[in-house]
């Protein structure tokens, strides 16, 4: 025998008591979940509401509780869904000779336009000149400025 410790001796009947405490333990539990299979199972119950029962239980582990409303939250919060087909929209009104552009077409339009307007103008020459901008065709330049070169025309 290790000092310190105590061997303790069970007579038969302390042993028979400690078994039959367990196996009353036992059935309890037993009878507990063969209730809450019957209720789980029951017709009332949708796969939904099941999940819901087990993540609101404070008695599951955590893990299980997370897992369930994981599972649940896509049946709980709907999905925001288009309702009908998206808009067919255009960047003019009626009236305008542009109507019938898409958006692309009609930004690409009106900076072709501000281009040659920009070309036209003595002041915006003088100030792009000054400043060494070597401008393209294409509505784009080197330095990330578009237009037109000094004569009006587009350079390609």
């Amino acid at each position: 025998m290790i000092a310190g410790m105590v061997e303790i001796v069970e007579t038969p009947e302390q042993k028979l008591k400690r078994h039959e405490d367990a196996l009353v333990a036992c059935m309890a539990e037993i009878t507990r979940l063969r209730e809450e299979n019957a209720r789980l199972r029951s017709s009332e119950n949708t796969a939904h509401s099941v999940l819901r029962e087990v993540y609101n239980d404070p008695t599951a582990s955590p893990a299980v509780r997370v897992k369930a409303a994981g599972l649940a939250l896509p049946h709980e919060t709907p999905r925001l869904m288009p309702e009908r087909a998206p808009l067919e929209l255009t960047a003019a009104a009626a009236d305008d000779p542009d109507a019938g552009l898409s958006l692309a077409e009609l930004v690409e339009k009106r900076r072709k336009r501000c281009d040659e307007a920009y070309a036209k103008d003595p002041q915006f020459q003088a100030w792009r000149d000054s400043r060494g901008f070597l401008l393209t065709g294409n509505g784009s330049s080197a330095d990330g400025n578009g237009g037109t070169d000094s004569s009006g025309n587009t350079e390609s």
